[in-house]
């Protein structure tokens, strides 16, 4: 009897404890929680709403179409609006139009040589930090005539040309002085004569040459002391060239001349203005120079004009009488001017090989 109420007890605590697990299975597997889920919530609300939203877009009347616009017809203009400044940056532009300036800006002052492609323009002091200015009569020497213009293809021709370059001067020195009007000219202007150089023209050199071998002159420094005092007793002897020097100004003028033959007259001026070689690449510096460069420009074109070849800063016609070219370096900004008038260097010497001509050739012959 003790045996069989243990087992009896045991049966009755398994039993209720299979039945208690039973019950806590069917609680967490009841189907009244899967029925009230939040995910199956959320689908029937969005069903509910898609809907609705069926319903409203079937209910509105229809919308009247638009009536094309007969081909005919222009386009209607677009509606102004503000206009909006453009961001930082530079603006994409077709291709040979210049960009356009946003609304309420100025655009800067431009001081141009002529109108057309070739003009040209510079910006006013200033304006920017970039240098815009070409380089003032870089192109002189380096034109071929593919790249003339029409005027300047016929002037080249023909010769013509509406300015007298003859008639201007450098510092009040013109062509055809004498060396005593270009000595007192330039030191009106402030110029103190540095040297002067002698010489004797070559087809006379040479003619005293042999007459002083001659003279058994054989030793260098008699034979030049003949040939000195030869060119002097038939007044041949002359101012080859004088050089000036306006040191406050950093300024050298340069004066050439033709032999006695021509009336030993100018017909080279050279003018040279030394730049500040200190400048740099600083703001100061781009700025002193883009300066120097437009008050070259300007007081170029005030004292002669406008020039005949904008390019090569050329006034008149090359190999065509007179003519006058201005430029000024890159790096140190040497303003230079070369007015000159190289036929009458030619002439000059054409006069002294007429000279000799007159020799009588009957004198060098005995037969």
């Amino acid at each position: 009897m003790k045996r069989i109420l243990p087992f009896v007890f045991g049966v009755i605590v398994l039993a209720s404890g299979q039945a208690a697990v039973a019950q806590m299975l069917d609680d967490l597997f009841d189907e009244e929680d899967f029925q009230s889920s939040e995910i199956e919530k959320m689908q029937q609300e969005t069903a509910i709403k898609n809907q609705a939203a069926q319903k409203a877009a079937s209910a509105a009347p229809p919308q009247p179409k638009a009536a094309a616009a007969p081909a005919s017809a222009a386009p209607t203009a677009a509606p102004s609006t503000p206009a909006v400044p453009p961001a930082a940056g530079p603006a994409s532009s077709p291709a040979g139009v210049p960009p356009q300036m946003p609304v309420g800006t100025v655009a800067p002052k431009t001081l141009s040589l002529s109108a057309g492609p070739r003009a040209i323009t510079m910006p006013q002091i200033g304006a920017g930090k970039e240098e815009s200015m070409p380089y003032l009569g870089a192109n002189a020497k380096k034109r071929n005539d593919e790249n003339l213009s029409l005027f300047e293809m016929r002037a080249k021709k023909t010769g013509f040309s509406n300015t007298n370059v003859s008639s201007f001067d450098i510092a009040g020195i013109r062509l055809q002085m004498t060396p005593d009007e270009v000595i007192e000219k330039a030191s009106e202007a402030g110029f103190s004569l540095k040297f002067k150089d002698w010489k004797i023209p070559q087809l006379n050199e040479w003619k005293y040459h042999r007459q002083c071998l001659d003279k058994m002159s054989f030793a260098h420094g008699t034979k030049k002391n003949c040939i000195h005092e030869t060119a002097q007793e038939e007044n041949s002897e002359y101012i080859n060239r004088l050089v000036f020097e306006n040191r406050p100004r950093r300024e050298t003028l340069s004066v050439e001349f033709t032999s006695m033959y021509m009336q030993n007259q100018s017909y080279r001026i050279r003018y040279i203005n030394k730049g500040d070689h200190s400048l740099g690449a600083t703001e100061e510096g781009r700025y002193l120079k883009t300066k120097r460069r437009q008050e070259f420009l300007e007081t170029l074109i005030k004292k002669y004009g406008l020039p005949d070849d904008e390019s090569a800063m050329l006034w008149g016609v090359e190999g065509r009488g007179a003519t006058l070219h201005a430029e000024i370096s890159n790096t140190f900004l040497d303003a230079s001017l070369v007015m000159e008038n190289l036929s009458m260097e030619e002439k000059d010497f054409d006069a002294v090989a007429n000279e000799e001509l007159k020799t009588d050739p009957f004198n060098n012959f005995s037969f």
